[in-house]
C-alpha cells in the first residue's frame, strides 16, 4: 500500500505507566470521588461554561486536584507526559480521571471547545489518554475518520493532536473520537489535557 497520510499522528506508548502508578491514581479517583460525567454546557458571560449532564457521555470522573495534584505519584506522571510532549506541565490542565462500567461509554465527540481561543491559555492542543487497567471486552477509543481503533491496555498512554500543524488555533476535525461502550469489567484511565499557552496560572484567577 502506496497510500501517504497526511495527519494527523495518533501515538501509542506502551509501558508508559508502572503498575503503580496505574493503581494509585486509581485509587486516587476514588479517593477524590467519582461522579457522572458531564459535557461542556453553554458559554456564560464570563467566558466560563456550566456544566451539563448529557445521555452522549455516561461515565463518571474525578478531578484530580490539591492532595490528588501533589501526590509524588501523580508529579512523576505528569513530569513524565511533560517530558515526552515537550509542553510545559503549566499548560495541563489538572488530570481528569475516569471509571466506565459495563455500558458506560461516550459517544462521538472532540477535545477541542471553540471558545478556548478567547481565553489566555488558548485551545486544547494536545490529549494524553491514560489507560489504567486492562479491560476484557470493549472499551476501545476509536477514530472514525482515521479507522483506528485502540483497546484499553494497563500502562498504555495514548496521545493525539485537537488542532491542526499548520494552525494551533484551529480544530483538526479529524480527530474526533469515541470511547467505545465497555462490555465487560471496568475501564478506568485519565486524561491530560494540554493547552496551547499556560493553563495552571491563569486557572489561579479563574481565567481559564
Amino acid at each position: 500500500d502506496n497510500t501517504i497520510l497526511d495527519g494527523p499522528w495518533v501515538v501509542i506508548l506502551d509501558e508508559f505507566l508502572t503498575d503503580e502508578e496505574c493503581d494509585t491514581l486509581i485509587q486516587l479517583g476514588a479517593d477524590e470521588g467519582y461522579e457522572r460525567s458531564k459535557d461542556v454546557g453553554e458559554i456564560q458571560q464570563d467566558g466560563s461554561h456550566n456544566d451539563v449532564e448529557s445521555e452522549t457521555r455516561t461515565s463518571h470522573n474525578a478531578w484530580c486536584f490539591e492532595r490528588c495534584n501533589n501526590h509524588d505519584i501523580t508529579q512523576g506522571v505528569v513530569d513524565r507526559i511533560e517530558r515526552i510532549t515537550g509542553f510545559p506541565s503549566t499548560n495541563s490542565e489538572y488530570l481528569q480521571l475516569l471509571r466506565y462500567e459495563v455500558g458506560q461509554y461516550y459517544d462521538v465527540h472532540h477535545d477541542y471547545i471553540e471558545t478556548d481561543v478567547l481565553i489566555p491559555p488558548g485551545p486544547r492542543s494536545l490529549t494524553v489518554f491514560l489507560y489504567l487497567n486492562d479491560v476484557p471486552k470493549g472499551g476501545a477509543t476509536r477514530f472514525s475518520e482515521l479507522d483506528i481503533s485502540v483497546q484499553p491496555k494497563k500502562g498504555r498512554a495514548l496521545i493525539w493532536p485537537s488542532v491542526l500543524n499548520e494552525n494551533p488555533l484551529k480544530r483538526d476535525g479529524r480527530t474526533m473520537h469515541t470511547a467505545e461502550p465497555v462490555l465487560e469489567g471496568i475501564k478506568y484511565g485519565a486524561n491530560a489535557w494540554l493547552h496551547l499557552r499556560d493553563y495552571k496560572g491563569p486557572d489561579t484567577y479563574e481565567c481559564s
